[in-house]
């Protein structure tokens, strides 16, 4: 069997791939609920709070597009 050819282990290798790309783009969707939680934290007047959300959303797109670019590449 040539590199190139379907098979069991192309075939896991390929659906694991899938779910990691779904895993990642429901984390951006997930990280993208943190900007309306801040604003909400904020006029709730809990600043530390809404600068914790507003951190996190930032890392966890910046990383998580990193690897999806890292996947698509593949």
């Amino acid at each position: 069997m040539t590199h190139d050819e379907k098979g069991p282990r192309n075939d896991a290798r390929g659906a694991a791939h899938g779910e990691a790309q779904t895993t990642l783009y429901a984390l951006l969707a997930g990280a993208e609920g943190c900007g309306p939680a801040a604003r909400t934290a904020r006029l709730d007047q809990d600043d530390e709070l809404a600068d914790f959300l507003l951190r996190v959303q930032g890392e966890v797109v910046e990383e998580a597009g990193r690897l999806l670019a890292e996947r698509v590449a593949e």
